[in-house]
């Protein structure tokens, strides 16, 4: 079974949530990331969340250094961020469109 997961990983684009606890700028990217993989037809892929008032050593790690920011990492992609709170729906739509890719395969 940890074979299969892991394979499942391997495949599956990864998108990392950064936040800073429950604040304004934090919530209305978590609802605008939700709204938007939903809109794509991606509402399978749940985004991880990281609270850079819980775990600053992960934002260093990632390099990230603003907060709302959304990581997106693919396999054999270089990753790429985004930062704000996800309100610029046309930015964040080309952000994820090569996710779309993925919705065709196999799962």
């Amino acid at each position: 079974m940890t074979t299969e997961t892991s394979t499942q990983h391997a495949s599956t684009p990864v998108l990392i949530l950064f936040v800073t606890g429950d604040a304004p700028r934090s919530r209305r990217a978590r609802a605008n990331l939700a709204s938007m993989l939903e809109r794509l037809g991606r509402s399978d892929l749940s985004p991880q969340e990281i609270d850079l008032l819980d775990q600053p050593q992960a934002g260093l790690s990632y390099a990230v250094f603003a907060t709302p920011s959304l990581l997106k990492r693919e396999p054999g992609r270089d990753g790429a961020l985004l930062y704000g709170d996800l309100s610029d729906s046309d930015r964040l739509e080309r952000f994820l469109a090569d996710l779309l890719v993925h919705e065709a395969e196999p799962g």
